[in-house]
């Protein structure tokens, strides 16, 4: 995967969804943008967990209609467990699913596109 390609991460969908035009015009000035599925999982669970889970579920198919669903397999589970190692070896973990959303960017060779500092704390993370 070449080009002006991102992983989008959930913060950056929650933006879009709030109205966010400079998140808008970054997210389309992208050639593709691609999804972890564990950006979607957190998305969905904010979702039902809100009081309209219905308009949330609309907006959130609105955001994504235009990505690309990555995978995550046996390959992502390895570069994970690097990326954990390492963090626990320096004491500076970040959550879980971030760590899982690092290995896919990382494990597809994309740039992630994100407003959370600590990913910086991932060696050899690119982010956009």
């Amino acid at each position: 995967m070449t080009g002006n390609n991102i992983v989008a991460d959930t913060n950056i969908f929650i933006d879009l969804m709030k109205g966010n035009e400079v998140i808008a015009k970054r997210l389309e000035s992208f050639d593709e943008v691609y999804i972890s599925p564990v950006v979607l999982v957190e998305l969905y669970f904010g979702a039902y967990r809100s009081a309209n889970p219905e308009k949330h579920l609309r907006k959130i198919a609105i955001a994504i209609q235009e990505t690309k669903l990555l995978t995550i397999d046996a390959a992502t589970a390895e570069i994970f467990v690097t990326i954990k190692l390492a963090l626990f070896a320096k004491g500076n973990p970040i959550p879980e699913n971030d760590i899982w959303i690092a290995a896919t960017s990382m494990q597809h060779q994309l740039p992630l596109y994100t407003n959370d500092k600590h990913f910086a704390e991932v060696e050899g993370m690119r982010l956009a």
